[in-house]
């Protein structure tokens, strides 16, 4: 969906333009970070200023790259939201003031917190969260998961989103039924000697669209 918020004309004034303002992770386990990236845009021909995020928690965060942008110009807020032990369905709203006028402009994530994600059924992750952290002076660039199909039918699998500015992501096309396949994902090179916590999502053509979310975690601790 996108969201346009325009004052008297498509063409004054400061204007805004949300990529989309909602994001489902689907399935995650609990005390994980997930993340997803918000594009916004300025869209009229007055300087955007952001002048205020409020997550309505402390368990979600929303950093901004830019808070003022210049007609045409676009900026990036990501989402992170830290699973903590919720359980079962789980919605967040955050929503941005601008200068545009008092309309608040909200962004919503949605997400199924799962206390034990290898009894849920059809499909389980292991692990259920991805840990590429840095303790020796080799570089670790990689981490393997297998998705794990307990149904009786085979599964397309869909890459949905994923941090593509610190990590690329590999994932089998199908998951046969009762079988398994391995998925990973490469660490890039400008991201190794960092600390984040992101994650991936993906889906499956199931009935429902499932989505299932990894968590992905990197701290750096080589000793030198």
């Amino acid at each position: 969906m996108c969201v346009l918020i325009v004052g008297a004309s498509a063409q004054a004034g400061p204007a805004i333009e949300i990529g989309e303002d909602a994001f489902n992770f689907g399935r995650i386990s609990q005390h994980a970070v997930v993340s997803h990236r918000f594009t916004i845009s300025s869209v009229g021909d007055d300087t955007l200023r952001i002048t205020k995020i409020v997550t309505g928690c402390f368990c979600t965060k929303a950093p901004l790259e830019d808070s003022v942008l210049a007609p045409g110009e676009q900026t990036t807020l990501e989402l992170f939201f830290s699973t903590k032990s919720f359980r079962g369905y789980v919605n967040k709203t955050a929503y941005l003031e601008t200068n545009i006028g008092e309309a608040k402009e909200y962004i919503k994530i949605s997400s199924e917190l799962l206390p034990q994600p290898d009894t849920i059924m059809p499909i389980h992750l292991s692990p259920a969260r991805l840990d590429v952290s840095q303790f020796k002076p080799k570089p670790r660039t990689k981490a393997r998961f297998y998705i794990h199909n307990k149904d009786s039918v085979d599964y397309q699998i869909t890459l949905i989103d994923h941090a593509d500015h610190v990590f690329d992501v590999k994932l089998p096309e199908i998951v046969k039924a009762h079988d398994s396949a391995w998925g990973g994902i490469i660490v890039h090179d400008d991201a190794i000697k960092t600390e984040f916590e992101h994650s991936l999502t993906f889906e499956i053509n199931d009935a429902n669209r499932t989505r299932y979310t990894l968590p992905v975690k990197c701290m750096y601790r080589v000793k030198k």
